[in-house]
């Protein structure tokens, strides 16, 4: 077998497959080892172009790619380039992409909002799309209207700035909000309307509405830096929107974070299928009535973690008890586990680890 290309008698839809995986100007670059291999970069179901200077060479791409072969995976990221690039430039690469890419993907890295690029054309069309992420853009109107997207299941936005009304999907089951800001010009909170949701990552600031997500198993909630949310009324902002999970993290390491979680208690849901809840010092107090709350509406929670960090990034506020908690709901008779991940062993984990005692003591 010495000196046999094994490699060329493979099928082009093979190699094809193969240069999909390559960044793109690679697999181009692969039209140089024969006259078999010159064009079949040109079918590639894949384009990926990471770092900068990649303006001219997606326009090229897609102008000389065979447009008979369907593109499935569109991934760009322009790195801290993304002020040598128009608007227009993304938005034609995503609405192209959105024709038939099943991945759609861009990414920039910036040093503040104002150079962020814009997505701002209409609602976002995309029959075959099934995972959709961006990274650093600014995104107005309704483009996160994905309600023409039926396949979608995978939505990733990671330091984005939302200028929007609704983040809206029907067919969404996994959502993560990354270290986003919400800048909405309504006198209302973006609305999150995705009923189908079984996995939830929020971290930022608490600038969003949770609509019912009856489908929900695993939801993490981190509320971060940040000025308040816009005031929702007689209603809950976040845990009645996760009452359905079977796993959730409740995290606040901001005073507004904390007065969101706080405020939302006063409407605490019960939460029925609850089996693994993880928080940190947001719900310890001199009363431990956030804690008591929460306990007695998870009837059937089996582990209970609390993440402490060395010392806690905001100054701890109280305002007010939660008088919801009945004789009858003050049993752990399902709970197995309590972990406390702690760097030093303080005033909060004594609190903890008392609080069972005092509570059926009661």
């Amino acid at each position: 077998m010495s000196g046999v290309d094994l490699f060329s008698m493979l099928p082009d839809h093979v190699l094809q497959h193969v240069l999909s995986f390559l960044p793109s100007r690679n697999a181009v670059l692969s039209s140089v080892l024969s006259r078999r291999w010159r064009h079949l970069w040109r079918s590639s179901p894949a384009l990926r172009v990471p770092g900068p200077d990649a303006s001219t060479f997606v326009n090229r791409f897609l102008l000389l790619r065979d447009g008979a072969s369907p593109l499935r995976t569109l991934e760009i990221d322009v790195g801290h380039c993304s002020d040598e690039y128009a608007d227009d430039d993304v938005d034609v690469w995503i609405r192209h992409g959105a024709l038939t890419c099943q991945t759609l993907a861009f990414a920039a890295s910036v040093n503040h909002p104002s150079e962020m690029l814009r997505l701002t054309r209409g609602p976002l069309a995309a029959r075959h799309l099934t995972t959709l992420r961006l990274c650093s853009v600014r995104i107005d109107g309704d483009f996160l209207d994905l309600s023409r997207c039926p396949a979608l299941v995978h939505l990733s936005l990671s330091k984005c700035l939302l200028d929007c009304k609704t983040i809206a999907s029907s067919s969404l089951r996994r959502l993560s909000l990354a270290d986003c800001s919400f800048v909405s010009s309504t006198k209302t909170s973006t609305r999150i309307a995705t009923p189908s949701l079984r996995w939830l990552h929020l971290e930022g600031p608490p600038r969003c509405l949770l609509e019912s997500m009856p489908s929900l198993t695993a939801a993490t909630v981190l509320l971060l830096w940040g000025k308040g949310g816009k005031d929702c009324g007689s209603r809950s902002m976040l845990l009645d929107a996760l009452s359905e999970a079977t796993s959730l993290e409740l995290m606040a390491s901001s005073c507004r974070g904390q007065a969101i979680l706080q405020r939302d208690l006063k409407w605490c849901p019960t939460f029925s299928k609850l089996k693994t809840l993880v928080l940190n010092e947001w719900c310890i107090y001199e009363d431990k009535s956030e804690l008591a709350c929460l306990l007695s509406h998870s009837p059937v929670l089996e582990k209970l973690t609390f993440e402490f960090s060395k010392k806690p990034s905001y100054e701890l506020k109280t305002k007010g008890s939660y008088d919801t908690v009945t004789s009858e709901q003050k049993t752990f008779e399902r709970l197995e586990t309590v972990e406390i991940k702690c760097q030093e062993v303080g005033r909060r984990v004594f609190k903890v680890l008392i609080f069972p005692a005092q509570v059926s003591a009661s």
